[in-house]
């Protein structure tokens, strides 16, 4: 079995450096997701405004949540 090397280490500690920052900067507000248009541009159905997203309702029910037929 071929060693990583120190190249390999190096990248997955910069990795690590970069999400622990990407996750604090969210904590902290440094950072702000406009989630209707990351949905948008995803390509994921957008709620209508002026309505709650309830994330965890939407994960469940699929791209029909919140819709009665």
């Amino acid at each position: 079995m071929e060693s990583w090397g120190p190249i390999a280490v190096l990248r997955l500690l910069l990795l690590g450096c970069l999400l622990v920052g990407l996750a604090s900067g969210l904590r902290n507000g440094w950072i702000q997701l406009n989630w209707s248009r990351f949905l948008e541009d995803v390509g994921l159905p957008v709620p209508e405004e002026g309505k709650g997203f309830d994330l965890n309702r939407w994960l469940i029910e699929g791209g029909n949540a919140g819709q009665s037929d």
